[in-house]
């Protein structure tokens, strides 16, 4: 039963305006016209989309054209957005949370907090130089140091920190830049070790030096970083660090009202928190003991969450098969499913059937187990892919062509 203030109408605060966020606002009024939708972020900014912050640093981009959104979309949608505002508290039993100096009451309360970059505990930190990337005002501070800079160093093979050393580069005529990954290739979570062989020779090509199984122990300089130490004792020299070594929710608020966490803000397949009357959405829930730092989850989690603070009916959230469709160093990469069974796929049981185009450039591989399709990648081309997403996610047989799979031409049908 939804909770209504003596004005009749529901009253939806809403903490954090990313894209899990800004998404359950919009699908709160698409809803309910009368609903009273109230938003409160740190940033100074209205929502941008993260992937956006690459173009920003390639100068692709300016920052008027980063808002998803116009200016008066929200004045039009009749969300009270509070920029630049800080939440300091919030009290459950008085259901209402603190912000701006000022206590602001709510029927529904939506933590929708994201997480923050992690930094790991590396000696010589802080320092002048080195930089996360995760806000719009990170992207501006990186790209303006990048401007003066010769060598800059990337801590992190992921995706972030592949295609910040691509924008570095491609921004900077003269610019050095090396990619340092603790793991034995690049993108463990994405690729296993062939396509990440193709995808290592690829940005190579473009003038980035990657070291694999290179683990930092220190950053070195006095004021100013001057370069890197490694694990092993190597010294890499460099004015200029970016770490991207994953995210970590941003739990603080959540722990303070006395929310049941983990690893994450836990919820229940309705997106509720501990509290009845509080939803989690995005980056920072946990449900089952995952968590999910990508946006197709965090869509789907604020539609099932704006339905339920409504009263509507909503089928639950059960996780969401892990896919990412995207560029890497202008290289298109597709991968969904257990794409790494040697290390921490499905059981005994599965194949794996590899294959690579002529030119070297296209790669493909599929997870097979019990007859279906359980996971793909697919490096240097995105043809089929909506074929395989349905198959891998409808759980369909693929033993009448499971053969032809190995040929590197095939299409899949």
């Amino acid at each position: 039963m939804q909770a209504q203030r003596s004005g009749g109408n529901t009253k939806v605060l809403i903490i954090g305006n990313n894209v899990a966020g800004t998404t359950l606002a919009k699908s709160v009024r698409d809803a309910d016209q009368a609903a009273e939708i109230e938003m409160f972020t740190e940033e100074a900014y209205h929502y941008y989309p993260r992937p956006k912050l690459i173009d920003l640093l390639t100068g692709t981009v300016d920052e008027k054209a980063m808002p998803f959104f116009p200016e008066d979309w929200y004045a039009k949608n009749r969300l009270a957005v509070h920029l630049g505002t800080r939440v300091e508290k919030v009290d459950l039993a008085g259901k209402r949370v603190l912000a701006g100096g000022a206590w602001h009451p709510y029927d529904k309360l939506v933590l929708a907090t994201g997480s923050s970059s992690f930094v790991p505990p590396l000696k010589g930190l802080p320092k002048g130089g080195v930089f996360a990337l995760r806000t719009l005002d990170d992207a501006k501070r990186i790209r303006a140091a990048a401007a003066g800079s010769r060598h800059a160093i990337i801590i992190g093979g992921g995706l972030l920190g592949l295609e910040t050393a691509r924008a570095l580069t491609a921004s900077n005529p003269g610019l050095r830049t090396t990619v340092l990954e603790y793991a034995e290739h690049l993108l463990m979570r994405q690729l296993d070790h062939p396509g990440a062989a193709l995808l290592q020779k690829w940005l190579e090509g473009l003038g980035a030096a990657v070291l694999t199984k290179a683990e930092t122990e220190e950053v070195l300089g006095s004021d100013a970083v001057t370069g890197v130490r490694l694990k092993d004792g190597r010294i890499i020299e460099g004015d200029l660090v970016v770490i991207s070594a994953g995210t970590r929710p941003n739990l603080a608020l959540a722990k303070d009202a006395g929310l049941k966490v983990n690893k994450g803000l836990v919820v229940d397949p309705s997106m509720t928190t501990s509290d009845p009357d509080v939803s989690g959405v995005g980056d920072v829930i946990e449900l089952d003991g995952k968590t999910w730092g990508i946006i197709p989850p965090a869509l789907e989690q604020a539609r099932i969450a704006a339905k339920r603070i409504l009263g509507m009916d909503a089928p639950p959230y059960r996780g969401t098969v892990p896919s990412n469709t995207l560029k890497v160093a202008g290289l298109d990469l597709s991968s969904m499913g257990a794409v790494r069974g040697e290390h921490e796929g499905p059981a005994a049981g599965f194949e794996e059937i590899r294959t690579l185009s002529e030119d070297g450039r296209v790669y493909r591989k599929f997870v097979v187990k019990d007859g279906k399709l359980i996971g793909a990648i697919l490096l240097g081309t995105k043809k089929d892919w909506p074929r395989i997403t349905k198959l891998i996610s409808e759980g369909r047989s693929v033993d009448a062509f499971k053969a032809s799979l190995s040929d590197p031409s095939f299409q899949i049908p």
